[in-house]
């Protein structure tokens, strides 16, 4: 059951990710990973003030309560979260995939900052909801926006965390609550980090449960079962996993589907195969061929132009650089296949980083546009190569564009699959020549070129560009069912 479940979780939630209709939810198991307290640790000091033991009190909303009704104000509580969540821990590799991800909306009910931090390490805006006030503000175009539900560290004056809390919810932060509920109901939401033991996760399992009586609609749950080493003695290791395979089981109600691991450290492994799931459905056109070389130009922006139609038939996304003449064709191609099925999707279905060009006589930026290729070859699971050629500044002849090179080491590096088209000759030759009777994979998930046949063909002097794109269109297709 656990198989079949993950299977369906990496065909399904990366589709909706491509789709626009993937979203997360970050419970406290991810800032428990980063090296945040869980609740009880968080309330260990407060509860033993109040003699009770943190540990033992499945109700820590109460125990907050208690404090505030002894101490007269939530001051302590509010010193504590500040304390011990105010500082910055490391972003745990989980939320880097995350914040790479075509992610828009995040929900989350834990108070610290790593969700923003993760997107800010790779200059990703995204806008942060900590209180019902936020959500009338105007959103920054192209952003993500991150929910924090029960409010953020740098507000503690508006945190959930009392029993008053809880039960005041839907008077002081109401507003966030059909958001969320419409965001269950069109999106397929990914759960990360949260167990029977985070008395928020209840919470929102409930309005989930409020919304849909019946049928709801599908979304995942990536969980740990509680491990022995967690617990002094068998037999409260055995009531915490009896515990936990009922909660297991009950979270269908809640249209959930568990994703069950067994180390916290298998779900970077997981959302990595996420993340070039998603990039296995865009194309990355990589070539070059100078205007001035008017040998073979027109070929070279032929099979360009008709690559990059041949991906939006195919529904896929296009990457490109943006190059005078194979990114330029690329990305006229892409756009008369859009045109002709009615959809103009382009925000999320063009992804393009062009290369910044010099002024005369100064040299690029080498360091900038190795960071561009990485990005290209990261975001893009297939990396098609067409010419690669360009005019040597000291002697003026044509020569191979030394670029595209590093673009196909590039590619290599991410993992992507390669299909040079040998035939427009330059570095795209250079590469096909390479791979023929290499020891690269060419079937099975780690497939990354095509079989010496098919290579032979695509480099055959005259072969038209017809074939060129029916062939392409077969090694996508099987790229598709690779199993």
């Amino acid at each position: 059951m656990t198989a079949a479940t993950t299977k369906r979780f990496l065909k399904d939630y990366p589709e909706a990710l491509i789709a626009g209709v993937g979203a997360v939810f970050v419970g406290a198991g991810v800032s428990m990973a980063a090296g945040y307290p869980s609740w009880a640790s968080l309330l260990t000091e407060v509860g033993e003030e109040l003699g009770v033991n943190s540990g033992e009190l499945h109700d820590l909303a109460a125990l907050a309560q208690w404090s505030i009704q002894e101490n007269g104000s939530a001051t302590r509580v509010r010193n504590v979260i500040k304390q011990q969540i105010g500082v910055e821990r490391p972003i745990p590799p989980s939320l880097e995939i995350i914040s790479r991800l075509p992610v828009k909306y995040i929900w989350t009910t834990n108070y610290d900052r790593l969700v923003e931090r993760a997107f800010g390490a790779v200059n990703r805006p995204i806008d942060t909801i900590s209180g019902a006030a936020d959500l009338a503000l105007r959103p920054t175009p192209g952003a993500s926006r991150l929910f924090k539900m029960h409010g953020s560290v740098e507000r503690l004056d508006d945190v959930v965390i009392s029993t008053d809390d809880y039960e005041l919810y839907r008077s002081k932060r109401g507003a966030f609550l059909p958001l969320l509920q419409a965001h269950l109901s069109s999106m397929s939401m990914l759960f990360l980090g949260i167990s029977f033991t985070d008395p928020n996760i209840r919470h929102v399992l409930s309005l989930i449960r409020e919304s849909f009586a019946s049928a709801p609609p599908e979304h995942f749950a990536i969980v740990r079962p509680p491990q022995r080493g967690e617990y002094k003695s068998e037999a409260e290791f055995k009531a915490r996993s009896t515990q936990h395979r009922l909660w297991s089981r009950d979270l269908k109600r809640y249209g959930l589907m568990v994703v069950e691991i067994d180390d916290y450290a298998e779900v970077p492994a997981l959302l990595h195969q996420v993340e070039r799931s998603v990039a296995g459905r865009r194309v990355w056109v990589s070539g070059s061929w100078p205007p001035e070389a008017g040998a073979d130009i027109a070929r070279a922006y032929g099979v360009a132009h008709a690559i990059g139609q041949l991906v939006g038939e195919r529904g896929r996304d296009l990457v490109s650089g943006a190059g005078v003449v194979v990114g330029s064709a690329s990305i006229a191609g892409f756009l008369d296949a859009l045109r002709a099925n009615g959809g103009w999707d382009l925000q999320r279905r063009l992804i393009a980083r062009p290369f910044p060009q010099p002024i005369p006589g100064a040299s690029p930026d080498r360091a900038q546009w190795a960071a561009l290729r990485s990005e290209l070859a990261r975001v893009a699971g297939v990396v098609i190569f067409v010419g690669g050629m360009k005019i040597d500044p000291n002697t003026g002849a044509t020569v191979v564009a030394g670029g595209v090179l590093d673009e196909f080491e590039a590619a290599k590096a991410a993992s992507s699959f390669v299909i040079p088209i040998g035939s427009t000759g330059g570095a795209a030759a250079q590469i096909s020549d390479s791979l023929i009777g290499s020891k690269i994979d060419v079937s099975g998930l780690n497939a990354m070129r095509p079989t010496d046949e098919e290579l032979k063909a695509l480099a055959r002097p005259g072969i038209s560009i017809e074939e060129i794109v029916k062939m392409v269109s077969e090694i996508l297709a099987r790229i598709d069912n690779r199993a």
